[in-house]
């Protein structure tokens, strides 16, 4: 960044480097944290150009946060595949499942005038109104 001392004295300012003195008229090149930028632009001393560096004080425990955000998510996501992973290998085990338990359940009372995608809901509902009569 560029900073140039506007008034008739010197002035100092506070770098990242260190505090650093400008002399009337002169321009310096320093970095500058961002939170710095209230009191300079208060003051009116310099004229500046260019963008204050980002305080690493903000930096810092932002990205934290999101380091443990996405480890917690990464943890969740893994989980999940676990999950899914678990319910394949029963499925691909050939066990019966519940429609094929309702369906021959079904076959077993007489009841075949069912359409093939009813849900198991309803399914279950005709087995069991078939039952009550």
């Amino acid at each position: 960044m560029k900073f140039t001392n506007t008034q008739p004295g010197p002035r100092g300012l506070n770098a990242i480097s260190g505090p650093v003195l400008v002399d009337p008229g002169q321009a310096v090149e320093v970095e500058v944290y961002a939170r710095e930028q209230q009191h300079i632009e208060a003051a009116g001393w310099f004229n500046v150009e260019g963008s204050y560096t980002d305080d690493p004080e903000t930096s810092g425990p932002a990205l934290k946060a999101v380091a443990a955000d996405t480890a917690n998510e990464i943890d969740d996501l893994k989980k999940q595949l676990a999950a899914r992973d678990a319910e394949l290998a029963k499925l691909k085990a050939g066990g019966s499942s519940e429609r094929d338990d309702l369906k021959k359940q079904a076959a077993e009372l007489g009841i075949t005038d069912f359409p093939g995608n009813i849900s198991n809901v309803k399914l279950k509902e005709l087995i069991d109104a078939k039952l009550a009569s």
